[in-house]
């Protein structure tokens, strides 16, 4: 099923909550601001966005890392960590998640901690919006295939109106990084 929404109005809904959240201007908050370096967030403040962008849009954010469900996925982190810093392989994983890092945005050698305090508003609206992506294919209702958005923002059915849900952010964050894994790491059997 297409996904109808557009990213320059997730980025505006982000930029709101975070404004609500952070109590300041959401003219104050540019897409590509870092949340934690630019914005002065922190970890509940991120908790917060992921549940208000969840329940606007009426999804479910990842809640786990791509780097954990890497972890899950291959045993080990070690073709994306190396002495606790990103290798190139991780970088270019964290460039194709639900969060779409820029290629200049992340560099082999940053830590995690480092990727998570770089992550713009930009990349949340890129979360959510990517998570659209993977609605079911056709409406569990009417069985028609084209969603729209209604008058309050939410993804529908275009034939029938029932609200359509993406697939769990965790769900196909692990889908993600299973296709990376099978396309572009070399099996060490």
């Amino acid at each position: 099923m297409n996904n109808p929404l557009e990213l320059e109005n997730v980025i505006a809904s982000t930029r709101e909550i975070l404004a609500q959240l952070l109590v300041m201007s959401a003219d104050d908050i540019d897409e590509n601001s870092s949340i934690v370096d630019d914005l002065s967030a922190d970890s509940l403040d991120i908790v917060d966005l992921s549940f208000q962008l969840g329940r606007q849009y009426g999804c479910t954010l990842p809640k786990t890392s791509v780097l954990d469900h890497a972890v899950a996925v291959c045993g080990d982190a070690s073709e994306f960590l190396v002495n606790g810093r990103i290798t190139e392989s991780g970088k270019q994983l964290l460039e194709q998640s639900l969060s779409a890092y820029a290629p200049e945005q992340l560099k082999a050698g940053m830590q995690p901690a480092q990727v998570f305090a770089a992550t713009t508003v930009r990349n949340w609206a890129q979360q959510c919006r990517n998570l659209f992506n993977y609605l079911p294919q056709d409406c569990p209702d009417c069985s028609s295939s084209h969603a729209l958005l209604n008058e309050r923002q939410q993804v529908v059915c275009g034939a029938c109106s029932a609200r359509l849900v993406p697939a769990d952010g965790d769900e196909v964050s692990r889908r993600l990084v299973e296709q990376f894994v099978a396309t572009h790491v070399k099996e060490t059997v």
